[in-house]
This record gives structure tokens, C-alpha cells and sequence, in this order.
């Protein structure tokens, strides 16, 4: 029997890998960990680790010792864009190890997303629409409803309970150690803080913008596109989309729809739900409008419900987010700017960002859906990282993967992600 020698890096802030290891272990796994800081450990406690405190450029030599060592035969970790995750796919490359890379579902509620490599861009998902269509062929519908509790009370104390003792203690146990997300924590939640502060007047303001977006009949036509906006410091914007910079990106896409978008059209931005304030998005929305002679045809609103939102719009804009996969669930056009795995001749519009605004291309009537089930049959197992319920499922199901991977992924990791909308986006 083949002998699987698992090491797990930086996880989610809550007890997964905790208990994925136990499940591992139950099926003959030999299971180490590496942390990093204290809130790494606080969600191991009271299982054992090695820990790494030294400087960013001496991780690949220890990591390729630790590996070699333990004879590790995979790497398992959260997300492909933090430093010592991005160093550790080299370093398991060169010394022939499998690297699986998770993170929260492409499709929600309660799918988790687990891939060889690495994500979006550097997926090994299949890009072609026919190629989709032969794996959805003969599996079951997809089943996208909810199964597990959560909240948003939950999410924050167990973030809290992961970076508080990094702040009060990690100078001292992990001096070399910086934090991955673009702000230090504490600056965070002071945005969190301002905006539960202001919540009531937000959810007046989101009401009103809601009413007037959806008050008007449906046969009159929708006439406005949304753009659910993603997290600024989200690696899925650093590292796949062009330009790396999410206030650029907004810009150049108010520039566009300023340009060619008709006069009874008008463009709705949404925040996203764990917007922390701090990218003060209202401000520079208005601005960036105004600057484009559009200040009357463009507006944001923080709250909203998105669902009602995406069935009366002419069609979504987005970078790479998973609302995308939402919106072409219902049949909406969607164009993605960034390195997406659903952005595919046949599902997405192929044109030019300009032509969005004018002719939105409409997914094929059967591709959403199949879609949907080549994405569980290959990269997405159900479960989630809070709630115990959730995390069984999601051990469960993502050791199934580990054991046997899918066959209908490419062998072969893909080449540099090329952006088609960079040129036109950058373009003054």
C-alpha cells in the first residue's frame, strides 16, 4: 500500500485542518504541520508542530529539508498566493511532490474548492466548452443548495482568536513573521469597528438604492449592469487580473461604460459582504464617476440582495469573483476580467468590454449548468471551514481527492496567464 506522508501549511482561521488531520491519520496518513505564527497553533492545540521563525529567504531550504526528512509525499494548503505558499509550490515541484491547494468553493454556499498547483489562473480546469460538456456528461445535477449553518458573529471571533495573539505576542515568538493580508489587523478592525458604527444609516442608504434599481416594471427592461466588487488585497486580484490593482480596474471599467455604455443605461458597483471599510469605496466610486461625466449614471451600495440584483441587471462585470458563477447559474451575461475557471467561449462574453455595454453576450442554454457539474466532479467537495458538520463533510470529501485525484484535469500545469482585457483596459 502506498504510504501518504501529508504536511499542511497556513489554513483558514478556524479548526479544518485540525480535523482533517485526524480524519487522515484514521486512514494511515502521516500527518506534520508547520507554523508560522501563534494563530496558526491556536487552532492545533493541543497536537504537535514544527515551527518556522526564520527570515522569508531562508523558507525553501528549510522546507526542502523538513520534506525530505519526513519523506512528505504532499503539501496541502490555503491558497497559492501568500509568499511561503507560492515558495513551497517551487520547492515541491523540484522535489516531485503533490501540492494541493484549497479555498472556499467557486460555487456557493458550502463548496470548497481543492486543486493541484494552484487556482483561477493557474488552474488545471479545462477551458474548452465541449471538454466541460463530455465531464458534466452522466453525473448528477448539481445540488447548490445550502446544508450548513453559519454567521458572520462566528467568522469574526474565530478571526479574532486567530491574529489577537499575533499582535500581543508575535514579536516576541515570531519576530521575522508578517502577516499576508495588505493591513495590519488591527487597522482592520478599526474599519470594522466604523462600519458597525454607521450600519443603520448603510442599511437605509442600501434600501433606497436597492428600491430604485428594482422598482421599475421588468418588461421596461433592466437597464443597468452590476459590478459585485471583490476584496482590494485579495490575491485573486494581486495576482489574477490585470494591472494587480482593483482601484485601477474600477476605474478603467467606469471609463469604459462612460465611453460606449448608451445614456438609459446605468452601472451599480456592490461591496462585497466582508468589506471592511477602509477601501472607502463611496468616495472614490463618486469621483471616478464624476471625473467621466457619468456622476448621475453610477452608483455603490453596501447591502442589497444581491440575487434580486443579478436577476433584473443586463448582465455583471467582474474581475474573477465566484458571484459571476452565481449570475451565469442564471442566465445572466457575464464578462470577467481577470483569470477565472468559468471564463470560457460559451459561457462568458468573448468580446471587448466596450461591446459589453451594448451586446452582452448571454451564456449557451446548457453550460451553466454543466459547468456547475464538471466543477464538482473535478475541483469542488462539499463542506465548509465553520461548523463542525461542515468541516467533517469537507475533510472528509477533500481526502477523497487527495487520494484520488481527478483524471479529467490537464496533466500539466498551464503556462503564464495571458489578460485579453489588459490592453483595453489600460488604454487612457
Amino acid at each position: 500500500m502506498h504510504r501518504f506522508a501529508l504536511l499542511l501549511l497556513q489554513g483558514p482561521a478556524s479548526p479544518f485542518l485540525k480535523g482533517l488531520a485526524s480524519e487522515a491519520e484514521q486512514r494511515g496518513f502521516s500527518v506534520y504541520k508547520i507554523h508560522f505564527c501563534l494563530g496558526d497553533a491556536v487552532f492545533w492545540w493541543p497536537r504537535r508542530a514544527d515551527w518556522f521563525r526564520g527570515a522569508d529567504a531562508q523558507w525553501p531550504q528549510y522546507l526542502e529539508r523538513i520534506c525530505r526528512d519526513r519523506k512528505v509525499t504532499d503539501i496541502l494548503m490555503l491558497g497559492d498566493g501568500r509568499p511561503k505558499h507560492a515558495a513551497a509550490i517551487e520547492v515541491a515541484r523540484g522535489l516531485d511532490i503533490r501540492v494541493h491547494v484549497f479555498e472556499h468553493g467557486y460555487l456557493r454556499p458550502d463548496w470548497l474548492t481543492i486543486e493541484p498547483d494552484g487556482m483561477s489562473g493557474r488552474s488545471r480546469f479545462p477551458k474548452r466548452a465541449e471538454t466541460v460538456r463530455a465531464i458534466a456528461a452522466g453525473t448528477p445535477p448539481a445540488d447548490l443548495g445550502g446544508h450548513f449553518r453559519s454567521s458572520f458573529l462566528t467568522y469574526a471571533l474565530l478571526d479574532l482568536a486567530y491574529h489577537v495573539p499575533n499582535v500581543l505576542l508575535g514579536w516576541l515568538v515570531h519576530p521575522n513573521y508578517r502577516a499576508h493580508g495588505p493591513v495590519h489587523p488591527v487597522i482592520e478592525y478599526a474599519g470594522w469597528i466604523g462600519k458597525a458604527l454607521a450600519a443603520r444609516r448603510r442599511g437605509r442608504e442600501a434600501r433606497a438604492i436597492e428600491g430604485r434599481y428594482l422598482s421599475a416594471a421588468p418588461e421596461n427592461g433592466s437597464r443597468f449592469f452590476l459590478f459585485p466588487l471583490q476584496l482590494p488585497g485579495d490575491y485573486q486580484i494581486r495576482l489574477h487580473a490585470p494591472v494587480g490593482d482593483l482601484y485601477r480596474l474600477v476605474e478603467s471599467v467606469i471609463r469604459s461604460f462612460a465611453r460606449h455604455a448608451t445614456m438609459d443605461k446605468r452601472l451599480l458597483f456592490k461591496t462585497h459582504p466582508i468589506d471592511n471599510g477602509l477601501s472607502g469605496w463611496p468616495r472614490r466610486i463618486a469621483d471616478m464617476a464624476k471625473s467621466q461625466g457619468v456622476g448621475d449614471r453610477v452608483d455603490l451600495i453596501d447591502g442589497g440582495d444581491l440575487d434580486r440584483l443579478i436577476a433584473r441587471a443586463d448582465g455583471i462585470v467582474t474581475v474573477n469573483s465566484t458571484v459571476g458563477l452565481t449570475a451565469l447559474l442564471a442566465g445572466k451575461p457575464v464578462i470577467s476580467l481577470g483569470a477565472s475557471i468559468y471564463d470560457m467561449p460559451g459561457v462568458t462574453h468573448q468580446e471587448s468590454l466596450a461591446s459589453f455595454w451594448t451586446e452582452p453576450q448571454a451564456p449557451q442554454a446548457d453550460m451553466p449548468d454543466a459547468l456547475a457539474r464538471a466543477l464538482i466532479a473535478t475541483v469542488q467537495v462539499r463542506g465548509g471551514f465553520i461548523g463542525k458538520q461542515a468541516i467533517q463533510s469537507g475533510a472528509h470529501e477533500m481526502l477523497e481527492r487527495i487520494l484520488s485525484p481527478s483524471r479529467q484535469l490537464s496533466e500539466e500545469p498551464p503556462g503564464p496567464v495571458e489578460f485579453r482585457y489588459e490592453a483595453e483596459l489600460t488604454a487612457q
